[in-house]
C-alpha cells in the first residue's frame, strides 16, 4: 500500500519528532559541560594521621564513621616529601608541586642575605611561591572557604584572590605575644616557667553575699596584658579551706564575677575585652582550676587568641564565626604540650586541650560549612600530632621509656584521640550531601617513636665550626649552622649577613661538616644516627633545590630526631644527645625523618560525588591537589608537577564491552557474577589505562559487582528512556498525521 503526501508528510514528522527529543535526551545524558561535571569538595586535612593505624582502629570497631567512610570511599596509604615537616607538606598538598618549587622547605626557613641563625615561618604564605589551590579555585570562578590550612595567611594573598569569592581563616595568626601564651597562676615557685602570684587575705571586695555565707576569704591578681584581674578565694563551710574561686577583671566586685568554679572545673570561654600596650583585644579565655589550695594554688589559663588580629579575610564572617564559636567553644588551637612537660597539667587534662582543640575546628568548620556559599572547603585539625608527639613511643616496646603496664592507657588515649576525630568526619558528613559534594581526607605524615633527641649544632660546635659566647652565637667564629629539618647552612661570606667563610672555603667547610656528621654514633648500640647526608646538589634527589636549601641536608633514621638552637655546654663540651622523656620531652616526631618509613606514611580518602570505592594502592601527596581540581572540573593549579589520581567511577565503567542487550538483562548480583570474569578479561586486553588501575588497587569482587550494577542500571535507564521518546513521537506524529488527513 502506497502512502499519500499527507501520510508522507506525517511520517516525516514523527521521524523528525523522534530524531529531536532523541537528540535531546542524548545530549542530556552524556554532556561533558562543566557545570554537569563539577562537584563541591570538602577537604579536611587530619594532621599526621597514619593510614594503618586509622585503618585498625576503625577495623576494631572504635571508629563508627571511618568504618562507613572506608566501606564507600576511594582509600590508601600516602607517601610525602622529604623534609616530613607540618608546613612543607602542607605546602606540597595544597599546590601539588615539590619542596623545591613551593620554597617550603622547612617549618622555619632560612633567606640568603640574613644572618645564618635568622629563619622565617614556613606556615607563613608569603614564602609560599608556587599557586595553592585557592588562588586556582579564585581565578577559575570558584568560592572558596579556608578555615585553616598553613599557609592561609590572609594577608598573604590579598589582591591574589577576591575577597567575595575566597575567605581566608589562619586563627594561628591570631596571637599577642607574649599575653596569648597559656600560663599557669601559682604561688609553687617549684612549678617552672609559670606565673608567680601571692595570696593573701581578701580585702575590700563587695557584693560577697552573692555567694551565701563566707566563713573565709583570700584574694590574689595577675596580669593580663595591661588589664589587672582579680581572685576571690571563699570558704563556704567554715573549715579554713576554699570552697570556691571567683574570677573578675579589673575590680573587686563579685557581682562583676566572670567565673566562679570548684576544683577541677572549667571555666566557660569569657569573652570579654583586654587592653595590652594601648590597645583593645576581644578575647575568650578558657581556665581550669587545677588545685584550689591557700599554700598550692594552681590556676591554668589555656592559650588566649584575639578577634582583632589579621587571621581573616572577611571581617562580617569572621564576627559571625566569634558570635557563634568561639564563645561557646574558646580558641585551643594545640593539646597544650608546653603545659604538660612543664607539670602545669596532668595527662588528662592535656587530653582535655586536645578535646576542646578539635571540638574548635569542628564547630568553626561546620558554622561556615552550612552558613556560607562554597565549592570549595578546607579545613584542618593538629590532635592527632598533639598526642602522638607526647604518647605515640610509649606503644614501642624498643623504647627504653617503654612500659608494659602503662602501654594500654597511652593507647587508649591515642585512639580517644581518633575518636574525637570521627566525630568531626560524623559532622560534615551529616551537613553534605555526597551526590554533589566529594569529601576528601588527607594527612600530611605519620609520626615514629623517639629515642634520642640529637642536637646538630652540639655536633657542630664540638667539630669547632661553631663559637657561642656569652649564651649566644658568635657569628664573626661561626662557619655552619644548623636551621631546621635537616638543613644546615654555611656561613658564606657575600651570601649570608656577617658571613664569615670565603668562596674558596666553602667546599673545605661542606666537607668538614659531612665528616663530622659520619661520625656521628648511639651512645648504646654504636649504630649510624643519619640515614641521609647529602650536599645541596645532591639534595635535588629529595627534590630539594634552590637557595632555601641547606648547603648540607640530613635526615635522621626512625627513632631519632634532629633539634637546633643554642646548645647546652657543659664542661666545654656540647651536649649532642638528651634521652626522650615521656610526659618531659616529646616521644615521637616526624620532621627529619625520611617518609620512607612505613610509620611515616600519611592517609588519603575519597568519598562522594563521582569517586569509586575500594583501595587504591599507595599514592602521593603531590597527587591530592590535582585530585581535587579534577573533581572540582577546573585547571590544577600553576606549579603541579602531577597528575590526578584515577579515582572516578568511569576508571572503572566497561561501556564498550557491554552491550545493549546484555545491559538490559544484567539485572540480578548472580547475572553480573557470571558475568564479569569475561568482561574484565576483554576489557584488560584492550584497555592499558584500566589495566594500570587494577593492578595498582585491591578491591573487593562486591565492589565491582556493584559498580558494574549501577553502570547497567544506568544504561537501561536510557534505554528505557529512548523507548518512552519513541512511543511520545510516535504519538505526536500519527496526531498530526490524522489531523492532516482530515483536513
Amino acid at each position: 500500500m502506497r502512502l499519500g503526501d499527507k501520510g508522507k508528510l506525517g511520517f516525516t514528522l514523527v521521524l523528525v519528532t523522534f530524531m529531536i527529543l532523541s537528540s535531546f535526551i542524548f545530549y542530556s545524558a552524556n554532556s561533558t559541560s562543566v557545570t554537569d561535571n563539577k562537584y563541591k569538595v570538602v577537604w579536611l586535612s587530619v594532621d599526621s594521621a597514619n593510614y594503618y593505624r586509622l585503618y585498625n582502629l576503625t577495623i576494631e570497631g572504635l571508629l563508627p564513621t571511618f568504618r562507613f567512610i572506608f566501606e564507600n570511599s576511594a582509600h590508601g596509604p600516602m607517601t610525602v616529601v622529604y623534609p616530613s615537616a607540618t608546613a612543607v607538606n602542607h605546602a606540597s598538598k595544597a599546590t601539588g608541586a615539590p619542596p623545591g618549587a613551593t620554597g617550603i622547605v622547612a617549618n622555619s626557613i632560612h633567606l640568603p642575605g640574613t644572618t645564618v641563625t635568622s629563619t622565617v615561618s614556613g606556615f607563613n604564605g608569603a614564602y609560599l611561591i608556587a599557586e595553592p589551590i585557592w588562588v586556582t579555585a579564585d581565578r577559575s570562578g570558584l568560592r572558596t572557604v579556608v578555615v585553616s590550612f598553613p599557609q592561609s595567611t590572609p594577608p598573604a594573598w590579598s589582591g591574589k584572590v577576591s575577597v567575595d569569592r575566597t575567605k581566608l581563616f589562619n586563627i594561628y595568626d591570631a596571637f599577642i605575644s607574649p599575653v596569648s601564651s597559656s600560663t599557669l597562676y601559682t604561688n609553687n615557685r617549684n612549678i617552672p616557667r609559670a606565673t608567680y602570684i601571692a595570696i593573701s587575705d581578701a580585702l575590700n571586695w563587695k557584693n560577697t553575699d552573692r555567694l551565701g555565707y563566707v566563713y573565709n576569704a583570700w584574694e590574689s591578681s595577675f596580669r593580663l596584658g595591661d588589664s589587672t584581674w582579680y581572685l576571690y578565694l571563699a570558704d563556704l563551710n567554715g573549715d579554713n579551706k576554699p570552697d570556691k574561686l571567683v574570677i573578675v577583671p579589673e575590680d573587686k566586685d563579685i557581682a562583676k564575677a566572670l567565673a566562679v568554679l570548684g576544683e577541677g572545673e572549667w571555666s566557660k570561654p569569657l569573652n570579654t575585652t583586654i587592653v595590652f600596650r594601648g590597645t583593645t583585644y576581644i578575647v575568650a579565655p578558657m581556665f581550669k582550676l587545677i588545685k584550689l589550695d591557700v599554700d598550692d594554688f594552681r590556676l591554668y589559663r589555656g592559650i588566649m587568641r584575639p578577634y582583632n588580629t589579621a587571621w581573616f579575610n572577611d571581617e562580617r564572617l569572621a564576627w559571625e564565626v566569634w558570635n557563634n564559636v568561639i564563645v561557646r567553644v574558646g580558641t585551643f588551637t594545640d593539646g597544650d604540650w608546653f603545659a604538660l612537660t612543664n607539670g602545669w597539667i596532668d595527662v588528662e587534662t592535656y587530653m582535655e586541650t586536645v578535646y576542646y582543640t578539635n571540638l574548635f575546628f569542628k564547630e568553626f568548620t561546620l558554622y561556615v560549612l552550612r552558613s556560607t556559599k562554597w565549592d570549595l572547603l578546607m579545613t584542618y585539625t593538629p590532635v592527632i600530632d598533639n598526642v602522638y608527639h607526647q604518647f605515640l613511643g610509649m606503644l614501642y616496646s624498643n623504647m627504653p621509656y617503654y612500659k608494659h603496664d602503662e602501654a594500654s592507657y597511652y593507647r587508649s588515649l591515642i585512639a580517644r584521640t581518633y575518636m574525637y576525630v570521627d566525630e568531626f568526619v560524623k559532622g560534615i558528613l551529616e551537613s553534605i550531601d555526597p551526590r554533589n559534594t566529594v569529601l576528601v581526607i588527607t594527612s600530611d605524615h605519620g609520626q615514629c617513636p623517639v629515642k634520642y633527641i640529637v642536637n646538630i649544632n652540639a655536633i657542630l660546635y664540638n667539630a669547632n665550626l661553631i663559637s657561642i659566647r656569652g649564651g649566644a652565637v658568635a657569628l664573626n667564629e661561626t662557619k655552619a649552622w644548623y636551621v631546621s629539618h635537616g638543613h644546615i647552612f654555611v656561613n658564606l661570606a657575600g651570601r649570608e649577613d656577617r658571613g664569615i667563610v670565603r668562596p674558596e672555603e666553602y667546599l673545605d667547610v661542606v666537607n668538614q661538616v659531612i665528616k663530622t656528621l659520619q661520625e656521628v654514633r648511639d651512645p648504646d648500640t654504636n649504630e649510624p644516627v643519619f640515614d641521609i647526608i647529602l650536599t645541596r646538589d645532591q639534595a635535588v634527589t629529595l627534590n630539594l633545590w634552590g637557595p632555601r636549601v641547606g648547603d648540607v641536608v640530613i635526615a635522621t633514621r626512625c627513632g631519632y630526631t634532629a633539634t637546633g638552637g643554642i646548645p647546652t655546654i657543659r664542661d666545654s663540651r656540647a651536649i649532642v644527645f638528651t634521652p626522650a622523656a615521656p610526659l618531659r620531652t616529646l616521644i615521637a616526631d616526624h620532621g627529619t625523618i625520611l617518609p620512607t618509613y612505613r610509620d611515616l606514611h600519611g592517609t588519603f580518602i575519597a568519598y562522594g560525588g563521582p569517586v569509586k570505592r575500594g583501595y587504591i594502592g599507595v599514592v602521593s601527596i603531590l597527587n591530592i591537589a590535582p585530585t581535587i581540581s579534577e573533581i572540582l572540573g577546573i585547571d590544577r593549579p600553576r606549579d603541579s608537577t602531577s597528575a590526578p589520581l584515577p579515582i572516578r567511577i568511569e576508571t572503572l565503567v566497561i561501556p564498550t564491552t557491554i552491550t545493549a542487550t546484555e545491559t538490559r538483562i544484567i539485572e540480578s548480583t548472580a547475572t553480573v557474577t557470571r558475568t564479569i570474569p569475561t568482561t574484565i578479561t576483554t576489557t584488560l586486553q584492550t584497555t592499558t589505562t584500566l589495566t594500570r588501575t587494577i593492578e595498582s588497587t585491591v578491591t573487593s569482587i562486591a565492589t565491582v559487582l556493584a559498580t558494574i550494577t549501577q553502570t547497567s542500571t544506568v544504561e537501561k535507564l536510557r534505554l528505557d528512556t529512548l523507548a518512552v521518546v519513541a512511543i511520545i513521537a510516535l504519538l505526536v506524529g500519527a496526531s498530526i498525521g490524522f489531523i492532516m488527513r482530515k483536513r
